[in-house]
């Protein structure tokens, strides 16, 4: 049986890196950088094997240089350890092939940043042709000449310094691309500054912009906690000049799976939980991505990390970490970080978590309900709305009394009223978060954690005596005649505040009820019959309740009337009034109704003059 081999396209191959793998062309900047960071290395373990095996060896300053013409051309140098011949139709020609690639075991060393031997064709993105010169430090190697281009061909040849029998370039590699119609802002000093100082900011060696003759260094940089002791004032100021803005706090990171360090900054502003993460995480120095996918806790939306990892594995990409083990246990350890300084501020530095809950507080209430270990510290700092004002979670759990809480916004703005008169504890839980951290507060400190309901509602009310029921027989009637007509029956109770004459209370079926009343007034003919269905489910004896409030001097006035024309007008303002203060939508008919009954009485009131 023969054997065939795969041939591989490298139009096609470039479209999928253009379209599908890379993000942009700003990448060929960082595919540059990488493999001249990769190439130094290369030359500084080749010398220090020689070393140790007793040959006289100078050790190598890296260095990188970036000379740019502007808008058409730039010219990308190493001093790294350049490419043999054999090296050259091995490494560029065999798509996925590495020079990085241990000969031992074929495994990509640890030292190395690039994985997959691809980098290169990024500059196809920017460039119809790759134009290298290169020099391997291995022996007395010759400057060659290799030539790519799209279509896949490529040429070796004695560069034109090695056939003059100048020999003056140094071990190294230059590349030099051409801009490609489109893509000439690719080759701008502005551009290229930028996607250095982006990408390449914290590699170890030196980078060089040459421009006109002149050279400039952009990477100053190093990472502070790298290799010594370091304080928070030095860590701050870091990351302020990293990122461009002051922050509250940070909290030193560091994980020996994955050989992860770093920094995490607490932003000083608040951040919607939803939020995604602007971080810098580097790849051995070099830039990753901004995103903290899977590393960096997704609820950490109020941090901003520097990390630098050394052994984890990147995408194909490199635009992000392939998860394994390593990186789950990686980012376990940032978690359980993270968690400790929060537990730990809340100790000891109670001033400062003040303000970190102020500003934070929504995200650390879902923190709090997630992990368990956070829950006692921080639910006694979140606040709920209830009759008694803005109270906390401690307040709360040393309250001594059942924490009643109304399900909805409008079931609370319904009976707060009325628990308010009475001094009665109601807990609005219609905010996020609220409900799941009342009943968790329950379950954690063993407290009495109900709805309101009817019957809560009934015990802020006291019934008739006998003889103001027999008193109020005949207007309990006849109100509940009137109100009908409005799926709602009368009650005479005595209650608090007394200047209140009625209170209404519906259940959810009649709520229902409503809304699906209020949908038909403007639906269409097939979403009628519809709503008819879903009316025709809730049971015919449902009613709201109308209470009047017989401690109210008005109320008392109004059971003396006898003519019910009298009292239809009054009870159904009322009526109207309650549905008002409760915070229920007004039905046309309930809305016209009113208008009718008040120009009434105003026409009654002009004819007595």
């Amino acid at each position: 049986m023969k054997d065939f081999r795969f041939q591989v396209n490298l139009g096609g191959m470039i479209e999928i890196l253009s379209d599908h793998l890379y993000s942009s062309p700003d990448v060929y900047i960082r595919e540059l950088l990488q493999n001249g960071v990769d190439a130094i290395t290369g030359r500084m373990i080749r010398e220090r094997e020689e070393q140790e095996a007793g040959h006289s060896c100078p050790e190598t300053a890296g260095k990188i240089v970036l000379e740019i013409e502007e808008g058409s051309r730039l010219t990308f140098s190493d001093n790294g350890q350049g490419l043999t011949e054999d090296e050259i139709h091995q490494f560029l020609a065999i798509i996925g092939e590495s020079s990085k690639r241990n000969p031992a075991d074929g495994r990509i060393r640890t030292d190395y940043i690039g994985r997959f031997g691809i980098g290169l064709l990024s500059c196809f993105m920017v460039s119809d042709e790759i134009r290298m010169l290169t020099r391997s430090s291995s022996g007395d190697s010759p400057v060659l000449e290799w030539q790519g281009k799209p279509d896949g061909t490529y040429t070796i040849s004695k560069s034109e310094q090695e056939l003059t029998g100048r020999e003056d370039m140094p071990f190294g590699t230059q590349v030099i691309l051409s801009a490609k119609p489109g893509r000439e802002a690719y080759f701008t000093e502005k551009v290229i500054r930028r996607l250095i100082t982006y990408y390449g900011m914290l590699l170890p060696f030196p980078i060089l912009v040459r421009i006109h003759g002149k050279e400039e260094q952009i990477n100053p940089i190093y990472l502070p906690w790298d290799g010594r002791e370091t304080n928070k004032q030095e860590l701050m100021l870091f990351g302020q000049m990293m990122f461009e803005e002051q922050f509250m706090d940070c909290v030193p990171l560091r994980s020996e799976s994955g050989n992860v360090s770093g920094v995490a900054y607490i932003v000083q502003y608040p951040v919607l939980p939803s939020a995604k993460g602007s971080h810098r995480i580097y790849l051995k120095n070099m830039l990753l991505t901004e995103k903290g996918d899977n590393l960096i806790p997704d609820w950490a939306v109020f941090t901003k990390c520097i990390i630098n990892a050394t052994d984890l594995r990147p995408t194909a990409s490199r635009e992000g970490f392939y998860v394994d083990e390593v990186l789950e246990a990686a980012s376990e350890t940032i978690e359980d970080a993270l968690i400790d300084y929060i537990a730990d501020i809340a100790e000891n530095e109670r001033e400062m978590f003040d303000h970190f809950f102020h500003i934070h507080k929504l995200t650390l209430m879902s923190l709090a309900l997630a992990t368990p270990k956070l829950f006692g510290i921080l639910v006694d700092y979140c606040e709920f709305e209830t009759t008694r004002g803005l109270v906390t979670g401690y307040d709360l759990r040393t309250c001594a009394e059942p924490l009643v809480y109304a399900p909805t916004e409008a079931k609370y703005k319904q009976l707060s009223q009325l628990f308010f008169a009475q001094d009665k504890l109601l807990i609005n839980v219609s905010y996020v978060h609220s409900l799941e951290l009342l009943i968790r507060l329950g379950q954690v400190y063993g407290l009495e954690v109900h709805p309101v309901d009817d019957w809560s509602v009934e015990d802020l009310m006291k019934d008739l005596t006998p003889d103001d029921q027999d008193d109020c027989f005949g207007f309990q009637k006849a109100a509940n005649r009137i109100l009908k007509a409005y799926d709602c029956r009368a009650e005479l109770k005595y209650f608090s505040p007394y200047n209140q004459p009625t209170f209404y209370l519906m259940d959810e079926k009649i709520l229902l009820k409503r809304q699906i009343e209020a949908s038909r007034s403007q639906a269409d003919s097939m979403f009628y019959q519809m709503l008819d269905a879903f009316t025709a489910e809730i049971p015919s004896d449902t009613a709201a309740v109308l209470y009047f409030n017989y401690n109210n001097p008005l109320v008392k006035k109004l059971a003396e009337r006898e003519t019910e024309a009298d009292l239809k007008i009054l009870v159904e303002i009322l009526y109207v009034q309650a549905l008002q203060i409760g915070g229920f939508t007004l039905h046309n008919n309930e809305l016209g109704m009113l208008n009718r009954n008040i120009l009434t009485l105003m026409e009654r009131g002009l004819a007595d003059e």
